[in-house]
């Protein structure tokens, strides 16, 4: 077993992790390895590559692919534990049972497990396949039955598009860690109030794991609608306001970048254990968002 991801976690000083996204080509997959390399200067405690999620369908296929193959090339780029991620959209437990063998033959130091989407996206109903799983904490309890590694689960400061209410979530969460579950990782969030509140639900249900905030710049026009249609969660009113005054990609960069160095103080001045950095496989806003702020070791 690996413990450098839980000593990070649970380590008085914060902890940096970043998140990639498998390439669609060849390409793809040389950037990524570049930009992997180029963060590994600012010493992450852990690195994580998001799977392809969804039902079986071929294009799904191979996107789960390209994320078992990614995570496996991180191992040329960095020094940093890697953790796999896992959803059991799409899949049978036999097929979980497996893919969790491979990644760990292929070395990784832990998992990510996620219930993943439906073909329909985040809010649609979830309808298992034959012989698969329906929770989160299923897939949980499926990984710990074979690996000794950490185990991270998702959280959502803004609740799960499937949840009854922010208190069912927390109450799901509490299931996770009951289940094995090492720590949390949120979803991208856009002020510190909401993952102050997602902690304080979390522990009145019983979830006293580590939760880590998620945070990703916004550096593109395009990203605002999708954040805020994945995530759940719309961006803050001061936020929406300096973007739309942006008036080119470059000025936009500066309020995401300027706006998450704000927030990652706020954060980690209100006990945030670290933070996770959706990279979308770029490294100059989150390396300088890392420099900013001291973290870079």
């Amino acid at each position: 077993m690996d413990v450098r991801i839980l000593q990070a976690v649970l380590a008085p000083k914060p902890s940096v992790s970043f998140e990639f996204y498998p390439p669609k080509d060849g390409a793809g997959f040389g950037r990524l390895l570049e930009r992997a390399a180029r963060l590994e200067a600012l010493r992450p405690d852990f690195v994580s590559v998001t799977y392809g999620a969804g039902g079986a369908d071929e294009g799904r296929a191979g996107r789960q692919e390209a994320s078992i193959r990614a995570t496996e090339a991180l191992a040329r780029a960095t020094s940093a534990p890697r953790l796999a991620h896992l959803t059991l959209a799409g899949h049978s437990r036999p097929e979980l049972e497996r893919l969790v063998r491979r990644f760990l033959d292929g070395g990784v130091d832990g998992f990510m497990a996620l219930r993943g989407d439906p073909p329909g996206g985040p809010a649609a109903a979830w309808q298992p396949v034959a012989g698969g799983l329906t929770y989160a904490r299923e897939l949980v309890d499926l990984i710990r039955r074979q690996c000794d590694g950490p185990i991270g689960v998702a959280a959502f400061p803004y609740g799960h598009p499937a949840a009854k209410s922010l208190e069912h979530d927390a109450e799901v969460l509490a299931a996770k860690q009951r289940s094995g579950a090492d720590f949390a990782l949120s979803q991208v969030l856009f002020e510190a109030e909401a993952y102050f509140r997602l902690v304080e639900r979390a522990a009145r249900h019983g979830a006293t794991l580590p939760i880590i905030p998620g945070i990703m710049p916004i550096t593109g026009a395009t990203r605002r609608e999708r954040l805020e249609l994945y995530f759940g969660g719309p961006l803050p009113a001061a936020l929406a306001e300096r973007v739309s005054r942006a008036k080119d990609r470059d000025e936009l960069a500066r309020v995401g970048v300027d706006w998450c160095v704000a927030l990652a103080d706020e954060l980690l001045a209100g006990g945030a254990p670290g933070l996770h950095f959706y990279t979308l496989n770029s490294s100059l806003a989150t390396e300088t968002i890392v420099r900013g702020l001291g973290l870079n070791r």
